[in-house]
């Protein structure tokens, strides 16, 4: 088996080894993974923290041992909680995981904290949506999810189908707790998206951008177009 670690700010990973191929997700600066393939300028790879798989350019790829990867693996993490920061020679964006302390980062908690995610993500208030990002500079919904609650102590699978498989299923809306994640779908039955429940019948969420709408038995309420956006299906309590 072959091990890796993101040396860059962010690295995007995408569906198939191709440039014009979808981004499905990003590596984060110190983020880990295992190598499974390769081909010509590409490596496939399955990321340690959230276990996605996806295509990586074989320029950006950065190989380290198993001994060194267990070491880190196992390492006491520090979640960058601003925006943007400045570490070492690196740019790193709110969410990127760093093995030691800094000013730009605070210890993850051993348990979650869910007002600390709120607290974090209101910092990210007015960050671009991008399909596949999770930086501030582009980030869709749940990639802001899955970094607002691994800053607060959470870990989560990358895509919102994959996140209301996790936690307590909350069964009326009134019973809402701040920090409680709201899921959303299409006239399908598939889960398309997800945002964060923050009190007083509101909720933070990656939609054009990061914004607080309105959250009522029907879905999310955009007071500025008038208009439901997207379609309530169910809210989840993470313990």
């Amino acid at each position: 088996m072959e091990y890796g670690i993101c040396t860059q700010s962010a690295i995007a990973i995408r569906k198939e080894n191709g440039h014009t191929s979808e981004m499905v997700s990003q590596l984060l600066y110190n983020e880990l993974y295992t190598k499974l393939d390769e081909k010509p300028e590409w490596v496939l790879i399955r990321t340690e923290h959230d276990q996605y798989e996806g295509w990586i350019p074989a320029k950006q790829h950065h190989a380290i041992n198993e001994s060194e990867f267990l070491q880190l693996k196992d390492s006491k993490l520090f979640i960058v909680n601003q925006p943007v920061a400045h570490y070492k020679d690196k740019i790193v964006s709110f969410g990127t995981p760093l093995f030691e302390p800094a000013e730009c980062a605070a210890e993850m908690p051993q348990a979650f904290q869910p007002q600390t995610m709120i607290d974090n993500a209101r910092k990210l208030l007015g960050a671009p949506y991008l399909w596949g990002g999770r930086t501030v500079m582009g980030i869709d919904c749940s990639g802001f999810v899955q970094l607002c609650a691994r800053s607060a102590g959470l870990l989560l699978p990358r895509d919102a189908s994959q996140q209301i498989n996790c936690g307590e299923l909350v069964y009326f809306l009134q019973e809402t707790q701040p920090g409680d994640l709201a899921f959303f779908g299409n006239e399908n039955g598939a889960i398309t998206h997800v945002g964060i429940i923050i009190g007083n019948e509101q909720i933070i969420h990656a939609s054009g951008e990061v914004r607080i709408d309105y959250l009522d038995q029907t879905g999310i309420f955009n007071k500025e177009r008038n208009l439901h956006t997207h379609q309530l299906v169910g809210v989840k309590r993470m313990i």
